[in-house]
């Protein structure tokens, strides 16, 4: 930069200090507007916290009392399944008792039964011995018989035999009688007998089921005690456990009350912060008066200033004849909308007017459409570079390598925006674009850069064109290069449709909406009506 240069660039430097101040203190008032959002929130959270904790403490010290109520009912329990254990062992121990009862008892039977079977022998002994007696009865009935026959044959002396024949046969008669009776009561035993052999197995198979019963009671009752036993177990572990839940959420109670207090506490200092904010937004409106009237001059020169011919239809009248020469300006782009199309007409028409450009290109404007801009004029894109009219910034890696295209990746802004300087041989339109700078050099040395790079390398012929992107730039980045532009443009599009409005600047038509249309070919761009 030659010495006219530099001294036509000093009182641009001491008006870009007030607008850059400007700028700060949007930054500031910007972040105060979300710090006074969150402080909104964090009061309306705050006091749901207080709200809470206070329902928590509540509901904790009531959830302390059930514990302890489910503690005591636990022990009682256990108290209980102790006592359950030891009867279902006392009810062991007395099927054990029946069981062996049981056992005696078969045994007895048994003996019996075996005593039977032995009177059974007997009597069929003496049932046979009947036998003998009947035959010999039978047989004496014959002798009698055969004596009387014989006695009938006889002479005299027959009588006396016949007496004893009959003798014999009446004996004999009444042997038969005493036999038949005594196989009656034979009969009678035996069937008593035969009864009492039948009686004793049906009681043997009873016992023997009673045993099985028994033996299964038993194993019942040993499962019974089993699970007995491990419930009073397990209900011991539950009243050791309750016991320390309770000691727990007592704890867990006295936690709440302090975190209700706290909680009422941040309630008062989120009072205090509010307070503070409300004169610290007074006092900021206090700067912003000062900054203001310190700003007037500058702008009062500003709107007499020559300006930059855009090359857009509509937007120049919109801007009051362009971007103001020597100034600062902002675009700003929301979702949707597009501003490559504006970008190269801007550069193509500006460097036909016989100033130089240097373009910081978005990460869609590719060298394709900024040719096609250049085919509208005198001078050709690749013309444009070699002559030192074009100097192209690639902050995204999407030009190749040629004459005045400047890879970001390998070389600094500071060093290409020298390089510009020393090699253009007229006013520099510098486009710039903010969401390139975070892509290099990342978004805090981009928020300690802002104008940086710009002071004390152009001079006030020189005009700057920021191009923002809402969608990659933070707000309080964007405010401070809208707060420190002496013009602002906004673009974005609803429902299909793009439209643009003039936010500030000292010339023109400000906040007025209105419709873009674009075409494939230039001028790209046109601003319509409302």
């Amino acid at each position: 930069m030659n010495r006219e240069q530099r001294q036509q660039s000093e009182p641009a430097g001491g008006d870009r200090t007030v607008a850059n101040a400007q700028g700060a203190l949007d930054v500031v008032q910007t972040a105060a507007e979300t710090v006074d959002g969150e402080l909104a929130a964090i009061d309306d959270r705050a006091s749901e916290q207080a709200a809470d904790a206070a329902w928590v403490v509540d509901e904790v010290s009531a959830l302390s009392a059930t514990i302890e109520e489910i503690a005591a009912t636990a022990t009682e329990v256990s108290e209980q399944s102790d006592r359950a254990a030891e009867q279902a062992s006392d009810g062991r121990a007395a099927a054990q008792d029946a069981l062996e009862t049981m056992d005696d008892v078969r045994a007895v039977s048994q003996e019996v039964a075996a005593e039977v079977d032995a009177l059974r022998d007997r009597i069929d002994r003496i049932a046979d011995a009947l036998a003998g007696i009947d035959r010999i009865a039978d047989q004496t009935n014959m002798l009698a018989l055969n004596a009387s026959i014989e006695a009938a044959r006889a002479d005299t002396d027959a009588g006396g035999f016949a007496v004893v024949a009959d003798e014999i046969k009446q004996l004999a008669e009444e042997s038969q009688e005493q036999a038949d009776d005594i196989d009656d009561a034979l009969g009678a035993v035996r069937q008593a007998t035969d009864d009492t052999v039948g009686e004793l197995e049906h009681a043997t198979e009873e016992i023997d089921a009673g045993a099985d019963q028994v033996a299964d009671a038993m194993a019942s009752l040993d499962a019974v005690a089993d699970t007995v036993q491990e419930t009073a177990d397990g209900i011991a572990s539950v009243s050791t456990a309750t016991d320390e839940q309770a000691s727990t959420s007592e704890a867990v109670a006295h936690r709440c009350e302090t975190v209700a207090e706290r909680a009422h506490a941040i309630e008062d200092d989120l009072a205090s912060i509010r307070h503070a904010r409300d004169e610290q937004t007074a006092m900021l409106g206090e700067i912003d008066d000062v900054l203001s009237t310190a700003d007037a001059d500058r702008r009062a020169k500003l709107a007499d200033a020559p300006t930059l011919e855009l090359g857009v239809p509509g937007l120049n009248d919109l801007c009051g004849g362009g971007f103001v020469v020597g100034g600062q300006a902002v675009i700003r782009y929301g979702e949707g909308a597009s501003v490559d199309g504006l970008l190269a007409q801007l550069t193509a028409t500006t460097v036909a007017a016989g100033r130089a450009v240097s373009l910081t290109a978005t990460p869609t404007l590719d060298r394709s459409t900024l040719s096609t801009a250049f085919e509208a004029t005198d001078l050709s894109l690749t013309e444009a570079l070699a002559e030192d009219r074009l100097f192209v910034l690639d902050m995204f890696g999407t030009w190749s390598d040629e004459y005045n295209v400047f890879d970001l990746g390998r070389t600094t802004l500071g060093a290409v925006n020298e390089t510009t300087v020393a090699r253009r041989d007229a006013p520099l339109l510098v486009v710039g674009n903010i969401e390139g700078e975070m892509e290099t050099v990342g978004e805090q040395a981009a928020r300690e850069a802002r104008y940086e790079n710009d002071d004390g390398v152009f001079d006030a012929r020189d005009t700057v064109l920021n191009v923002i992107s809402d969608t990659a730039v933070p707000e309080t980045l964007a405010a401070f290069y809208a707060g420190a532009a002496d013009q602002t443009i906004e673009t974005w599009q609803t429902d299909g449709q793009q439209y643009l409005e003039l936010r500030q600047s000292p010339i023109g038509t400000t906040g007025s909406r209105r419709r873009v249309s674009t075409t494939p070919r230039p001028p790209f761009v046109r601003v319509g009506g409302r």
